[in-house]
Parts: structure tokens; sequence; C-alpha cells
């Protein structure tokens, strides 16, 4: 008896790949959604060729984290698997809050301070006179520097802090409203955190209010996916809603009427 022949066409292997790579790409999709995985980590990192990393200026910076201000990394640097951006651990109990920013700095002295790194295994320690000279040159290339509009305002935010709180206040609210990619979107939780603070520490406590709402009007619901607040940074926030909402009170309580 003839086993009869079975001809695959030759399109079939070509159509399964589609359906595996479509597979694929769902299944990432899902692991983004649920938190799990950010895109910024396969897409934005190519987008990004230097990391500044930025400690406040504020009173309450340690003296560890004071230090490593300034500390410019190439991206492959950032991505090793034992990465520190500082020797020594961090000597505040609640944290300074240091950030690390990404640029892709089309600009001369963004490509300066790449060139440095390269010189010096992926990393230097930028002056503030440095870091002025940095943000400064985006600012006059403004078309060069428009894919970093967002890291720059939060970098200025945070080296302007004591000396300028209102063009420190301004740069935290661009941030929050103009934020639109991952890696800009990642920025957003801690502009909304100085912000409030630096509202609270120069008196403004009901725009302080304002900002808390504000936060919890767009995160509330949310505790899974990209760019979420971590479950530190909502009691941070929660405690700070608390206690302004107290301070609001006693406030209204002090300029109420007498009554007869």
């Amino acid at each position: 008896m003839e086993i009869p022949t079975i001809t695959i066409p030759e399109v079939v292997p070509y159509l399964v790949a589609i359906l595996a790579l479509l597979f694929v790409w769902q299944l990432y999709a899902i692991q983004v959604r649920a938190g799990r995985v950010q895109a910024v980590d396969v897409f934005n990192r190519s987008r990004i060729r230097l990391f500044i990393h930025v400690t406040p200026d504020d009173s309450l910076a340690c003296p560890v984290c004071r230090e490593a201000n300034g500390m410019g990394f190439l991206p492959h640097v950032v991505a090793a698997q034992k990465f520190r951006p500082m020797d020594k651990t961090c000597a505040n109990p609640a944290g300074c809050r240091c950030l690390m920013v990404g640029l892709y700095g089309a600009w001369p002295e963004a490509a300066r301070v790449q060139a440095e790194m390269h010189k010096n295994s992926g990393r230097i320690q930028l002056s503030k006179q440095e870091m002025i000279k940095l943000v400064e040159g985006a600012q006059a290339r403004q078309a060069a520097a428009n894919e970093d509009q967002v890291s720059l305002a939060i970098l200025e935010a945070m080296r302007t802090e004591e000396v300028k709180p209102e063009v420190a206040i301004a740069h935290y609210t661009f941030v929050v409203d103009k934020a639109q990619t991952d890696r800009d979107l990642a920025l957003v939780v801690p502009a909304y955190i100085r912000m409030t603070d630096l509202f609270e520490r120069t008196g403004r406590r009901e725009e302080a209010l304002g900002t808390v709402e504000r936060f919890f009007k767009a995160y509330g619901n949310k505790r899974q996916g990209p760019h979420v607040p971590t479950e530190d940074q909502f009691s941070f926030m929660s405690l700070r809603r608390t206690h302004l909402m107290a301070v609001h009170k006693e406030a209204q309580r002090a300029h109420a009427p007498m009554k007869l």
C-alpha cells in the first residue's frame, strides 16, 4: 500500500515563525503591563548615551551622596550586574532621593563629557561648574537637546532647589506636565516628591497639599505596571498628605471667626 505524500506549502514555516514572534511579543507586553519588565530596558536604552547621578541640593543630603553628585557613567557601566553609583552607602536613614538621569546628549558639551568617560573607563566626576556648563550648553542649543528636555529640567531643578526654589518648582512642574516617553515618565514620581517637599520647605503648604492630591489622582489606584510609585513612595506621600491636611485644618481653626 502506497503511503500518501503530505506536501507542506513553502509559506507555512514563515507563518509559524511569524506566529511565534507574535506570541513572544504578546508575552513581553503582558510582562510590561504587570510591571515585571520595563519597556525602557529594551527600547529606550539605545537612546541614552550617558547617565548623570544627581543629588538634591538641600541641607538633608548626606555627605556620601553629596560627594557622588555629578558622577557620570556610560550605559555599559550602568548595565553591569554589580554597578553602584557610589563606593559608600548613603548615610541618610530616609534616603537622599538621588537620581540616575539618562541623556542622549546631542550637543557639544555632552559630547565632550562622553569623550572623557571613554578615556576613563566609562565614568567621570563632574564638578558643579561642569554640570552647569553641561545644562547651559543644552539650553543654548535647544534643537540639539530637544530629546533631553525633561531630563535636563530635573537636573536643573535638583541643582537649584536651595538657591532658586521658584525656578526648581517650575522645572519639576515641567517634568510632571511634559513627560511622555518611558525615559521621561520614570522621572515623574521623583518630581512629585521633590516638588511637594520644596513647597512645604518654602511655606507653601496649600500648594504642597494640592500637589500631593494630584499625585494620588494620577497614581492612587495603580500598584503595578511601569513607572508606578513604589510602596515606600506611596507610604511617604500618604504620610505627607496626612501631615499637610492636619496643618491645613489647624490653620482653618486658627483663622475661624470667634463665636460670641
